[in-house]
């Protein structure tokens, strides 16, 4: 986590618009965004395959991440990596790098946001983002191979309660977007399409339920160590700290 503001620069080089925090990056150009300019350097530390390939890397002492905004769905079919251009504002890398910034002003457990671009073409863009990598950390599809005790589902659910309060939206509020790390911190990831919105009841719930949704999924596709008496713990946890 930062302990002070972060000094977070701008530049723009024809059809190429770029975010960068100082404190990882003194410039800004397409080739960070590049796994093989990585590869060459012999600074790729690991890799994840699933829509796309996400690279985990290692630059002056900082573990970082690289994405590349992909489609899903049926629309990718149509265009795998393009999106409509709306204003560099709503650009997905543009908009998952300041919600990240504003994320960790207010001290919530979520990867610090390094670096974002945005190439555009006529009417359209496509987007990479560079964040921290959380250190020794596992998913909790990983985590959950292990049954985990009451302590474990009341911190999670408190850990919730702290967006819901201030307002964050999360898109895709799924287990393998939670983290655990070795000193047993909870962490959130993967912001792409989070807004922050005024706390309401109606969609803390709706969000809820996904989450509800992906323990059920998981332990059917992957078996983890999950029942719904956890979920009970986890709910009873963040209610109370809702309030």
């Amino acid at each position: 986590m930062q302990t002070k503001s972060p000094t977070i620069e701008s530049k723009q080089q024809e059809n190429k618009y770029y975010l960068f925090n100082k404190a990882y990056f003194s410039n800004a150009s397409t080739e960070l965004f590049c796994g093989a300019y990585w590869k060459d350097k012999g600074a790729i530390t690991g890799q994840e395959t699933g829509r796309g390939t996400t690279w985990f890397l290692r630059h002056n002492n900082h573990d970082l991440v690289l994405r590349h905004y992909l489609r899903g769905g049926v629309i990718s079919k149509i265009s795998r990596d393009s999106y409509i251009f709306k204003g560099l504002k709503s650009c997905r890398s543009i908009s998952e790098f300041n919600i990240l910034t504003q994320l960790n002003a207010l001290n919530l457990p979520v990867p610090i946001a390094a670096a974002a671009q945005v190439i555009r073409h006529g009417l359209t863009y496509k987007a990479d983002l560079l964040t921290q990598r959380i250190p020794n950390a596992q998913d909790l599809v990983q985590v959950l191979k292990v049954a985990q005790d009451k302590a474990f589902y009341q911190e999670l659910g408190q850990m919730i309660a702290l967006f819901h309060q201030q307002g964050v939206y999360h898109a895709d509020l799924n287990i393998q977007n939670i983290l655990q790390d070795s000193n047993n911190k909870f962490w959130l990831i993967d912001f792409d399409r989070a807004q922050r919105i005024k706390p309401k009841k109606a969609w803390q719930l709706s969000n809820l339920s996904r989450l509800k949704r992906s323990f059920e999924k998981e332990t059917v596709r992957f078996g983890i160590n999950w029942k719904a008496s956890d979920w009970n713990i986890l709910i009873s946890s963040y209610q109370q700290a809702i309030i």
